[in-house]
């Protein structure tokens, strides 16, 4: 089963000159249940805006979305208590306590009190909150808050768990932390999808990938292979003085450069004899994600 698939799904906007925006143009896609799948693009691809219409935040302008089986736009209560999210920005009861919020928001959810009761406390341990239980949401730390938000996305055991941006401005342990917790609900039964900038979120959480560049996929499918492909008929080198000519075919990365092959041994003779000293390092070899990210979004 797929926990979710849209179909053609597009969104439009008005902007204040009175013309039409389109944040999300024809978007066909599916999350297969069980994996974690990444959601990847620039600013401004329309990654936000395909999260708010799967989570019944705005309503799509065209295409449908289905939840488990509930067409989101008829049946938006019954997917929603499917979901869990954990949004980009900071949203907590800030005069509550950490219990109190993780009890209130539960309850909404229909948890009865005794299971809140067993819950929250297991909840609160596994991201080290427990010390933190009665104190006021607003003295929390950045990182700590970011916690709590997790925390209320789990609380109810949600089939699909949305995690949007989770680790931005988190430190090195907190993240780790947090790759490890999505790796354990994974495990357990939850669907994830994760959208990021960190790349290496990505490289090492994800089996699947769909790269989003101004509202419309640009590439869908099995990281390895999409790797695979863009590895295949790549070489990449890099230079001491990158302030020179080129040859025609090289398109820069990062601080390396790309080159297509269509015979290894004779391109690498070629980029050898054009660089001469000039050629730092040169290799054929598995295409990073960044790689793949940027070749894709700056087209």
């Amino acid at each position: 089963m797929d926990a979710l698939r849209t179909h053609q799904l597009s969104k439009q906007f008005i902007q204040k000159n009175g013309e039409p925006f389109i944040a999300v143009n024809n978007v066909t896609m599916s999350i297969e249940e069980g994996k974690i799948h990444g959601l990847l693009g620039p600013n401004g691809a329309g990654k936000s805006t395909l999260i708010n219409m799967i989570t019944g935040s705005c309503m799509p302008s065209s295409g449908e979305i289905v939840v488990f089986d509930n067409n989101v736009t008829d049946k938006t209560i019954q997917s929603k208590q499917v979901i869990g999210i954990v949004p980009q920005e900071i949203v907590i009861e800030m005069a509550f306590t950490v219990y109190e919020v993780l009890y209130y928001f539960s309850g909404m959810y229909g948890i009865s009190y005794a299971e809140r009761n067993k819950r929250i406390p297991k909840i609160l341990e596994v991201l080290d909150l427990s010390e933190k239980a009665h104190e006021r949401a607003r003295g929390l730390s950045g990182g700590m808050k970011r916690r709590l938000m997790i925390a209320k996305a789990i609380i109810h055991k949600p089939k699909l768990l949305i995690l949007d941006e989770p680790t931005a401005g988190v430190d090195v342990t907190l993240r780790q932390r947090i790759w490890e917790l999505v790796r354990e609900l994974n495990k357990q039964g939850t669907t994830v999808l994760f959208t990021t900038h960190y790349l290496e979120e990505a490289e090492q959480l994800c089996e699947r990938i769909t790269v989003l560049n101004h509202g419309k996929i640009v590439k869908n499918g099995d990281l390895k292979d999409i790797q695979q492909e863009f590895s295949k008929n790549l070489i990449r080198f890099e230079l001491f003085d990158r302030n020179t000519t080129h040859l025609e075919e090289v398109q820069q990365v990062g601080m390396a450069y790309n080159y297509p092959i269509k015979n290894l041994r004779d391109d690498l003779d070629r980029i050898a004899a054009f660089y001469k000293d000039n050629l730092k390092s040169i290799r054929s070899e598995a295409a990073s994600l960044e790689e793949i990210f940027l070749n894709l979004t700056s087209k």
